[in-house]
């Protein structure tokens, strides 16, 4: 079966939003063995977190209202409303009907899966009683930006790390070394995953007291006195792991030859500029099969993979607009260059800084043109300017060295 994929959405009169018609092109087909990324970017207020919650409505097992009358959607009436559920027979049997059976008790094999994730979140202290089994349903608000690492789903994580750590113990003291390593390969695909975003290993343990510990740095600690950026990062990619090993799966495919779609909304906030040029490579390469839809504010994400779709956003009027076609990403782009590029921020220095930059280029005019300026405090802005940084004065001296070449006078 070919992989599902979402190929572009359109909507009316929702947020930022009068009208908008979004594609979503294929992957390149140099970039086969790596996963579908579409990246969003605008200033606040230009819909893309809108885009993303529209997008999550298709693979909804409740369907609600809906303006969408297209033929992808049937119309029924449920008390006395109109609702519109997707009518595309792929997605229905693979993932639809599979959770509304499992909503009632029967289990089922997937071979389709949504995921959604935000940045912003609270990372709460968690407290476990033992081994304990886990009986909330394995996608139970995995479609919910913000509920699918609520302080609920952050215990039923670590409940299953402490569980998946003791049962790999257990196995391997009856010596049972084919289910041990099981259990401990479970583990294993979170800290490989997290060690190749932060660029150091680290491992988990449990106590006596079944308290998740994290050993990074020769040390084991507490997950609470972590930094929030990497417990950010260990909520949200963990539970994907996690779910992803607890889903029960068609000819138990492994996890990372699954097809599945993924939603981010800004899951860079709290991370170092570092780790956030690492997540999209480690997860670009690990879900080869995925179609990843991600929004961000960071030069550094946009920039640190190869073959994604960026797809800009801008505010025309009252309305949010595209602006333009969707472009490929370049990790050979730099920073600076994205910034302009992508962001539209060709500003380099803080504010004061350029503006002070933009009186020294009015000076220079009046100075090449002959004009008459005031010498006292044209020298003062240059003196001014110089005294930021040694990187400003050395800029300062340039230019006046060229200036003073140029009109053949000496200005300072």
């Amino acid at each position: 079966m070919e992989n599902f994929r979402i190929e572009s959405l359109e909507i009316s009169k929702i947020g930022a939003f009068e009208h908008i018609k979004m594609d979503f092109p294929v992957k390149k087909q140099e970039y086969a063995h790596l996963a579908e990324i579409h990246i969003l970017t605008g200033e606040n207020g230009t819909g893309k977190t809108t885009i993303l919650e529209s997008l999550t409505v298709i693979c909804d097992e409740k369907p609600g209202k809906n303006t969408n009358t297209n033929n992808k959607f049937n119309k029924y009436k449920d008390g006395g409303e109109t609702k519109f559920v997707t009518a595309n027979n792929q997605l229905k049997a693979e993932y639809i009907s599979k959770r509304r059976l499992e909503l009632k008790g029967v289990e089922q094999e997937y071979g389709l899966a949504f995921f959604a994730y935000s940045g912003f979140r609270k990372i709460n202290n968690v407290f476990l009683e033992g081994v304990k089994e886990i009986h909330e349903l394995v996608l139970h608000d995995s479609m919910d930006f913000e509920k699918s690492t609520s302080p609920e789903n952050q215990k039923i994580f670590f409940q299953w790390i402490a569980n998946t750590i003791a049962k790999g113990l257990i196995a391997k003291g009856k010596g049972d070394i084919s289910k041990s390593e099981y259990f401990r390969n479970s583990i294993i695909y979170i800290e490989s995953a997290i060690s190749a975003i932060i660029e150091k290993p680290i491992l988990f343990e449990i106590d006596d007291n079944f308290n998740v510990l994290l050993k990074m740095d020769g040390l084991v600690l507490h997950f609470d006195v972590q930094s929030d950026g990497l417990k950010s990062l260990i909520i949200w990619l963990g539970d994907l792991l996690m779910r992803m090993d607890r889903l029960k799966w068609k000819s138990n495919l492994p996890i990372f030859e699954r097809n599945f779609i993924l939603f981010l909304d800004e899951i860079e906030v709290h991370l170092h500029p570092a780790w956030q040029r690492k997540i999209l490579p480690v997860v670009q390469k690990l879900f080869k099969n995925a179609q990843i839809f991600i929004s961000t504010h960071s030069p550094f994400v946009v920039g640190s993979v190869d073959g994604a779709w960026i797809h800009k956003l801008k505010k025309e009027g009252a309305f949010a607009v595209l602006d333009g076609e969707p472009v490929l990403s370049e990790d050979g782009k730099s920073v600076r260059r994205i910034l302009d590029e992508t962001f539209g921020i060709n500003q380099q220095y803080g504010v004061d800084v350029e503006k002070d930059l933009q009186k020294f280029r009015e000076f220079r005019q009046q100075v090449m043109m002959g004009y008459k300026y005031n010498s006292v405090e044209f020298n003062q802005l240059v003196k001014h300017i110089a005294s930021q940084s040694p990187e400003l004065e050395q800029m300062m001296g340039m230019e006046m060295n060229q200036l003073i070449r140029i009109t053949q006078k000496e200005l300072v």
